[in-house]
């Protein structure tokens, strides 16, 4: 089953959409274990792990846990490279997709500490080329997905039919130079690679380096990253992992090679490459104010209210938002061949990291379980209750989750209610019942849908993110 609200494509650079730090309703479940020794954990994961790499395709993980100032596992698992049957270990590289947004709002915060830059500069002063049509667009609203500049991985076809392609800025820039802007800045949120794509740019402007050479001489050199770089189709990277997709046969699904792509195009927006255990050292750092102010930390993580009340839950290259009731950090990324998740749980001392070169095998799925082992929480067992008639009859409808601007059916059927979103590949799911307002997604109890005694609105957990949504007039 396809997961409920993918944001964009994997290609897109971004695998979901941002998260919430409100705390959720826990669901009825075991009696919870203890947290287990690193020895136990170690087992542990290796178990799961070897389970999650026998799905269709799965390729390889590389994984990392530290729980303190402990790096407790980091290990590769499964292949880098399924051709020669080449083995992940801890040192091979992956993709990183978006997770490289943290490293170029980092790079920002640093420069506006330097007096280099200010957040609320206009776009315009350190990027004239780029046409804003009129409109005032700050350094702030790049950062946090609210400048309404079209993002070029939502296009379609005049984006695609360049994938293969080493493009310049102002080749790339002219994907959507002369499109009209999504929405007014400031007003609404939408994520957006065009964003980050001209913070690259902005960066390098004002050092007069390549964002790579950034990268490595504020960030990677520093903190002893030596395997974290952008991706390149010239260089030879050692231990580097080839990504792969998945496509149905009447044989049953197999693995293929990933989508050729220009290196270049992803930009600061998710070139990166790196490993689980570089992951947890550079998030351990900038966590702890090795890297920026805490100041600066603290505005990375403040989630943003636009002027309609309405919280995004979006800093600075940072999502906001939790986990079964405990706050959660984090970033996804999703980029052709692989997709990453990063994730600190500051009230726990919990990092964890896993990127996956199989496109079919969700690295957010994989971290979940992590984090369930970690800290020894219970398993959701969710309960599937009868459901009043006058409750389901309140509940079935149509509604908009606002933040990704998309419809969902609510659908009451034999005593049953259903739920499907209206986008490419979404199915429709049964929800259980958990009592009071609490349903559970059949096929994943991870994902829980809280609607309001009314009816008039709901709220949707998955993946750490809790989107709302409200009943159409």
């Amino acid at each position: 089953m396809a997961p409920l609200v993918l944001a964009v494509a994997a290609t897109a650079f971004v695998s979901f959409v941002p998260s919430s730090h409100a705390s959720t309703t826990p669901v009825h479940a075991e009696r919870a274990p203890t947290a287990p020794t690193s020895e136990k954990l170690e087992a542990e994961v290796d178990a799961l792990v070897a389970r999650f790499l026998k799905r269709p395709g799965a390729a390889g993980l590389s994984v990392a846990i530290a729980k303190g100032d402990e790096l407790v596992l980091a290990k590769g698992y499964g292949l880098a490279d399924a051709e020669f049957d080449a083995p992940a270990d801890a040192d091979t590289c992956f993709r990183i997709g978006s997770v490289t947004k943290q490293f170029t709002a980092t790079l920002v915060m640093k420069f506006v500490e330097e007096k280099k830059l200010g957040l609320d500069d206009d776009l315009s002063k350190h990027c004239p080329e780029f046409p804003l049509q009129g409109k005032k667009v700050t350094i702030r609203q790049l950062l946090n997905h609210t400048s309404g500049i079209p993002s070029y991985t939502d296009i379609g076809e005049a984006w695609e039919k360049v994938w293969p392609l080493e493009l310049s800025h102002a080749e790339l820039l002219a994907l959507v130079k002369d499109k009209p802007f999504d929405f007014e800045p400031g007003t609404s949120w939408a994520y957006n690679n065009t964003g980050y794509y001209l913070l690259g740019m902005v960066l390098e402007k004002l050092s007069g380096a390549t964002y790579d050479e950034l990268v490595r001489k504020e960030l990677a050199k520093p903190l002893g990253l030596e395997r974290t770089r952008r991706d390149s189709n010239v260089d030879l990277i050692k231990n580097r992992a080839q990504g792969y997709g998945v496509e149905s046969t009447p044989m049953g699904p197999r693995l293929v090679n990933d989508q050729v792509y220009g290196t270049n195009q992803p930009g600061a927006a998710g070139m990166l490459l790196s490993t689980a255990k570089e992951l947890v050292t550079w998030q351990r750092a900038l966590t702890s104010g090795r890297v920026v102010s805490k100041e600066s930390f603290a505005q990375m993580t403040t989630p943003t209210v636009l002027p309609d009340g309405k919280n995004t839950d979006y800093g600075f290259g940072l999502m906001i938002g939790d986990f079964e009731g405990h706050r959660r950090i984090s970033h996804g990324g999703g980029i052709f061949g692989f997709n990453s998740i990063l994730a600190w749980y500051p009230d726990d001392a919990l990092h964890v990291a896993v990127i996956s070169n199989g496109e079919a095998l969700r690295s957010e799925d994989v971290e979940a379980e992590l984090v369930w082992i970690a800290l020894g929480l219970p398993r959701p067992t969710p309960k599937d209750l009868a459901i009043p008639a006058d409750k389901l009859s309140k509940l079935a409808g149509v509604y908009t989750i606002g933040l990704l601007n998309m419809q969902a059916d609510v659908t009451a059927e034999g005593g049953k209610l259903f739920l499907k979103a209206r986008a490419p590949g979404q199915e429709k799911f049964r929800l259980l019942y958990q009592g009071e307002s609490e349903f559970r997604a059949e096929f994943d109890p991870k994902v829980k849908v809280l609607f309001s005694s009314d009816g008039a609105s709901f709220r949707l957990f998955q993946g750490g993110g809790q989107f709302e949504a409200k009943r159409d007039a």
